[in-house]
């Protein structure tokens, strides 16, 4: 039995119930109450998005009854995404849960989520949906089936920000559950959690602050808010739910005590909360934070756990992303200064791709250094560096997969994208004028290639590079131009005090003097935030 629990799982104590407002109740088959109670939880807690506080309560239900079907299948519920830290347990808890099908424990329901996973396992989400769908239909009323139909069966939104059939077939059927279930958070959750990469959050932000009230003191439930606020361009509202979460989970830290290493929300929500704080032009405590976080120890013997991970990827290059958005004179050679030195991550390179991203950050920001300092020669061959650097990273993507950091490997691969992009159309503007011209395709496409954030993570470069498209109109007197493509830029980046400065402008040069006047409206609505 043991080894189905991660070992980091068995280094903490017990947790205490949570009280979930009018969460989930169902009865579980089982030998006594306190497995019940603890499935339960941790059928909660699964639902909330907290995998590793969820295994913690199936961890406790296993042991109590080896032969509960639900805490078997919520423990590989947790643990489906891989890592070299719970691979061991992840494989021996599918065995032991195969087995216990096999034995016929569970109802027909129970051996129906466990079918489910089996699917998901054989087939991807698709034969998930498919299975969890069937549940659905056989057991009209059963909630979490019709959720992880929900879940598994959505698709997103295409390149150009439109809602997939199959998106919209989840959004449709969460929605007929939230209105038969108004008060019951975690069909609410779930829509939130699906519709969180869509173009534009504004329709659903009232329904993520709804989600707080009905769940109040819930640390992942401030994180999804914190997002939807961010994503609103409500970047103080932000800033406090984000805060919110942080001060949650360390609580939970402190009271549990476990590490940042069982608590890659913490190192999230926080670096997530200053980029907040600089969206809304407040740089100094900003870098101040993201300093204090990126400076969080890192224990060498973890760098598998969530927390190093977040530690590693996000907050390491925090401090220099920020001055990388802020961009004051002599701000490059402070961000090179901010990113971990290259001797300092020698102990990990075996282990972990994070230094991929750090290098690439590198020469990136150099690049920046030598165009704003006017060595266009020595910018030149840096940028194509960049280039270099990619196609070696590149072939480092399966490793990504094998080690668990997939999803970070791609976030930065196609963040560098983007600053290789910026960085080509920056250095043909400060050429020869006969080259002037190709700056646009480079903005376009580093503007094309900025996709809203995904994972519920900040964002990896936070200069909107619509508005560097827009820059390059108003430069060339086309202020109508320039006019579409900040607006296009505050799209993805809502309230960006920059960008409307820029519009303003643009709508000045092309004679539009009741929309500059608008514009001017909501820039000084905004500067008491960023004072």
């Amino acid at each position: 039995m043991d080894k189905c629990i991660p070992e980091s799982v068995k280094n903490l104590r017990p947790p205490p119930p949570f009280p979930f407002h009018k969460g989930l109740v169902t009865a579980v088959t089982t030998v006594n109450e306190l497995a019940q109670l603890h499935t339960v939880q941790g059928l909660n807690h699964l639902h909330g998005g907290w995998e590793f506080e969820a295994s913690r309560h199936f961890a406790i239900a296993m042991r109590e009854d080896p032969e509960c079907l639900m805490a078997h299948w919520g423990m590989v519920m947790c643990l489906l995404s891989p890592s070299p830290e719970t691979d061991e347990a992840r494989i021996a808890a599918t065995d032991r849960l195969l087995h216990l099908i096999s034995e016929g424990k569970g109802t027909d329901l129970e051996r129906g989520f466990a079918y489910g996973i089996v699917k998901y396992l054989e087939e991807g989400p698709a034969g998930a949906a498919k299975a969890y769908r069937q549940v659905a239909d056989k057991f009209p009323g059963e909630i979490q089936s019709e959720i992880f139909a929900a879940l598994f069966g959505r698709g997103g939104y295409d390149d150009l920000g439109s809602i997939t059939p199959t998106q919209e077939s989840s959004e449709q059927r969460l929605q007929t559950l939230i209105e038969k279930n108004p008060d019951n958070a975690l069909p609410l959750h779930a829509l939130l959690l699906i519709r969180a990469e869509a173009p534009d959050l504004r329709p659903s932000l009232e329904l993520a602050r709804r989600l707080t009230q009905l769940v109040p003191d819930y640390a992942p439930y401030f994180h999804l808010l914190g997002h939807y606020e961010w994503r609103c361009g409500e970047h103080a509202k932000a800033a406090s739910a984000f805060g919110r979460a942080v001060t949650l989970f360390s609580t939970w830290m402190k009271e549990n005590k476990a590490a940042p290493a069982d608590c890659g929300e913490w190192v999230r929500s926080e670096c997530y909360r200053v980029v907040a704080l600089a969206s809304k032009g407040d740089f100094d405590n900003a870098l101040a934070a993201a300093e204090k976080i990126s400076n969080t120890s890192v224990d060498p013997k973890r760098l598998a756990a969530s927390g190093t991970r977040q530690i590693l990827w996000e907050a390491q290059t925090l401090p220099a992303r920020i001055l990388l958005r802020r961009s004051d004179k002599g701000d490059p050679a402070k961000a090179l200064a901010a990113l971990p030195s290259p001797e300092a991550g020698k102990d990990i390179r075996a282990r972990s791709l994070s230094y991929w991203w750090v290098d690439g950050l590198r020469i990136a920001i150099e690049a920046q250094r030598l165009l704003d300092t006017g060595v266009l020669d020595e910018a030149s061959k840096t940028i194509e560096a960049i280039s270099f650097h990619g196609q070696a990273m590149a072939k480092r993507q399966t490793m990504g997969a094998v080690i668990g950091e997939r999803s970070q490997w791609i976030r930065s691969f196609r963040a560098l994208e983007v600053l290789a992009s910026e960085l080509r159309g920056r250095l043909a503007l400060a050429g020869p004028p006969a080259g002037h011209g190709s700056a646009f395709n480079w903005f376009r496409a580093a503007a094309d290639r900025q996709k809203p954030t995904s994972m519920l993570s900040p964002p990896a470069i936070l200069t909107p590079m619509a508005m560097r498209l827009g820059d390059y109109y108003l430069a060339r007197n086309q202020p109508t131009e320039a006019i579409a493509a900040y607006n296009e830029a505050l799209a993805n980046f809502p309230n960006d005090l920059e960008t409307l400065e820029r519009l303003q402008k643009a709508y000045s040069a092309g004679n539009q003097t009741e929309k500059a006047a608008e514009t001017d409206a909501i820039i000084k609505s905004l500067a008491p935030e960023a004072e």
